[in-house]
């Protein structure tokens, strides 16, 4: 009898341990998914949108957001989570989507959630909310992944201050800033050549007029099919001429352009962190301003600009003198 009365106690001690252990990670489970108050939407599995992701809780933690106050999530993983009619987006105080594809997709689920569209192009956000008309009642805003046009032509006067004839092209989408870029190179003493290119024309027609009255050229993105088909041409037809390219992206710059300023998955996902932050923590409003990404990246190619001719500052040296140039002229 002795000595099954300690076995006993035994298995109940063990049943109590386990008892308290279920319970504990039942609690954990449980605070994992209803105390994160904001849903990380991407647009699918890419490297870019995941990166995008981990910069806003590595930045957001640093301002004093706990991790866990995050959910992320795929459009395709939401979808199947409401087809199973799975706990849905209603919990959350914030959806911050990540690209176009989950810009659309949020407006489905958000209910009167407030929404933050980050990584998407300026053009795709107005064409979303021209339709669905949701600005002016809801809560909504963007950082575009595009910048500024001033951007742009600043790194180029910074790199060739002697230049006063700068080229471009202008694309179905694109076209809606030339005035914007005419106005800012004709402020600062530059001529600004220029045409309109559509997918339907011949590409090498309408650019090498451009390049070749040009002492410079500046790409500018539009609809990514025709990015792609006029990249190469403005390259070679650059290089042919001696005519050194601003790109907007570091894939450009790869390819050939002597620098581009863009701003990389890390770059947005630190400025929506601090819009995230200060909406969470302060209710600061100013987050429901669409704005351009506060943070870049410049990348240059040294080979290039050797061979233009060019003298090329080391990129944190040039970093420096553009953001410098920049408060300058923000200043005007």
């Amino acid at each position: 009898m002795d000595s099954v009365t300690p076995q006993l106690k035994w298995i109940q001690q063990r049943k109590n341990y386990i008892l308290r252990l279920s319970f504990l990670l039942c609690l954990f489970f449980s605070c994992s998914t209803t105390t994160a108050n904001t849903l990380l939407l991407l647009s699918g599995n890419a490297t870019y949108y995941q990166e995008t992701a981990q910069s806003i809780q590595t930045n957001a933690v640093n301002l004093g957001i706990p991790n866990n106050q995050f959910d992320v999530l795929t459009v395709e993983q939401l979808n199947r989570q409401y087809k199973n009619q799975q706990p849905s987006a209603k919990s959350y105080e914030l959806i911050v989507a990540i690209g176009t594809v989950a810009a659309t997709d949020a407006i489905q689920h958000r209910g009167e959630i407030p929404l933050l569209n980050i990584f998407i192009p300026k053009n795709a956000f107005n064409s979303i909310y021209s339709v669905e008309a949701l600005l002016p009642s809801k809560k909504t805003a963007a950082i575009y992944l595009d910048q500024p046009s001033k951007r742009l032509i600043t790194l180029a006067c910074l790199l060739k201050p002697e230049a006063k004839k700068f080229g471009t092209i202008f694309g179905p989408i694109s076209k809606n800033i030339q005035p914007e870029i005419e106005q800012v190179t004709t402020a600062r003493g530059i001529k600004l050549n220029y045409d309109f290119l559509s997918k339907e024309d011949n590409p090498v027609a309408a650019l090498k007029p451009v390049v070749t009255a040009s002492e410079l050229f500046i790409a500018i993105p539009d609809h990514a099919i025709l990015n792609r088909a006029i990249a190469r041409w403005i390259l070679h037809l650059g290089f042919q001429h001696n005519i050194p390219v601003i790109g907007f992206s570091n894939a450009y710059t790869n390819a050939g352009a002597i620098a581009s300023v863009y701003s990389s998955p890390e770059n947005i996902g630190r400025h929506a962190a601090e819009l995230i932050a200060s909406w969470l923590k302060n209710n600061d409003s100013s987050i429901w301003n669409p704005q351009y990404p506060r943070y870049y990246t410049i990348s240059t190619n040294p080979a290039v600009a050797r061979s233009l001719g060019i003298s090329l500052p080391e990129e944190k040296e040039l970093y420096t003198k553009f953001k410098q140039m920049e408060v300058m002229e923000n200043d005007k």
